[in-house]
């Protein structure tokens, strides 16, 4: 029997689902998927519009291919639920200016970031120049969400957030003092998708470890180091109180612990909120984000910014290709192949790690996950399995 395994991006940028009998995928369709979630949500006594945003937040990033920022944090985000975070917030303003506004989230996830973004959309557009907004105690996941709501709207959006857990140290310590601190940047492209760079200031994400570590899998040399600062590939000992490497480790971790520092600067900082290690005093405290959004019309008429991106990416898949690459991507490109071809088809596949988590959040939520389905036969014209 065929087993559907998880499907990737190869070097044709075609959605392959291959079989693989050692890691057996679960097929499902992507509106039951999207109604388990906003169900999952309600029962955590999130307001129906809430439960919404959240699910679509967590769906997006499974279709896109970021599994570990997918549904795989259903059980996450309960557990933050239950250990104080907030599922109704009252989002309140705290300051606003023109082209500037201070949010609290009320210990709340995404509604605080979606509500900054929206208006930093709204704002720029009015001033035809650039907004900004931070927020306080409102973790926002999954920051190419929001950079790319700008983008879609026409504008270039960015998202940074320092995150609640440190487990950064600056190189040559041992001290944990920032988070994976992520920031995004989105900007239209013309008939190309938007250009979507989301990335942590480390070498990876942390959830990629702990997926890693749940799967009994190495991750790559250079990604954690152990507790005592000394590198290794063992995700456990990040798990037991290890560090994640900062962006360019080994060679210049000076780069990567930078950025982190720029971005807790900004996100925690600049917003009044917790920053580096005082999380480790605040448990309760969820993270702080910055957003902003520059209407392009600021600097170049609409039409002739998105043709010089277009003759940007031109330029980038027009170069010389190493043996064996079909195809050059530019950031976000990837995810976007597949978030079409999935949603074309309807149908998502879930890895045996990703469906175990699913499933074990549901049941301690007392709901049903999504019905699996049988794989369905190869269509060799479609690219599709």
């Amino acid at each position: 029997m065929l087993r559907c395994t998880q499907s990737h991006l190869g070097e044709r940028g075609r959605l392959v689902m291959a079989e693989n009998r050692g890691n057996e995928m679960r097929l499902v369709r992507i509106e039951d998927l999207r109604h388990c979630l906003i169900a999952a949500f309600e029962r955590l006594e999130l307001p129906r519009e809430d439960a919404e945003q959240v699910a679509e937040i967590l769906l997006d990033s499974e279709l896109r291919g970021h599994e570990s920022h997918g549904v795989h944090l259903l059980g996450f985000l309960a557990d933050a639920y239950r250990g104080g975070m907030n599922p109704r917030p009252r989002i309140r303003v705290l300051r606003e200016t023109e082209g500037a506004l201070l949010l609290d989230g009320d210990r709340s996830h995404v509604v605080g970031a979606v509500r900054a973004m929206r208006w930093c959309i709204e704002r720029s557009r009015e001033r035809k120049g650039m907004a900004v907004a931070g927020v306080r105690n409102s973790q926002p996941i999954v920051l190419g969400f929001y950079s790319r709501m700008a983008a879609e709207a026409g504008l270039i959006g960015f998202a940074c957030a320092n995150a609640a857990i440190p487990m950064v140290a600056p190189p040559g310590g041992r001290t944990p003092t920032f988070g994976t601190n992520p920031f995004a940047y989105a900007i239209p492209a013309g008939r190309y998708p938007p250009v979507v760079l989301d990335v942590a200031t480390t070498t990876g994400a942390a959830f990629k470890v702990r997926l890693a570590a749940q799967r009994n899998r190495p991750v790559p040399e250079g990604m954690i180091l152990d507790r005592e600062g000394r590198p290794t590939t063992d995700p456990n000992e990040f798990v037991r109180g290890g560090l994640m490497a900062p962006l360019g480790s080994p060679a210049a971790p000076h780069k990567g612990f930078g950025l982190a520092l720029v971005i807790d600067a900004l996100a925690g900082v600049l917003t009044g909120a917790a920053f580096a290690r005082d999380f480790a005093s605040e448990p309760a405290t969820a993270g702080n984000a910055t957003f902003w959004a520059l209407d392009v019309e600021a600097f170049l008429p609409r039409e002739e910014f998105l043709a010089r991106m277009e003759a940007q990416i031109d330029q980038v898949k027009a170069g010389e290709r190493m043996a064996g690459v079909d195809e050059l991507f530019v950031p976000g490109e990837r995810g976007h192949r597949r978030y079409h071809e999935l949603t074309t088809r309807g149908t998502a596949p879930l890895s045996a790690t990703i469906w175990d988590a699913l499933t074990k959040a549901c049941a301690s939520l007392s709901i049903s996950p999504p019905p699996a389905l049988a794989p369905e036969p190869q269509r060799p014209d479609s690219g599709l399995a």
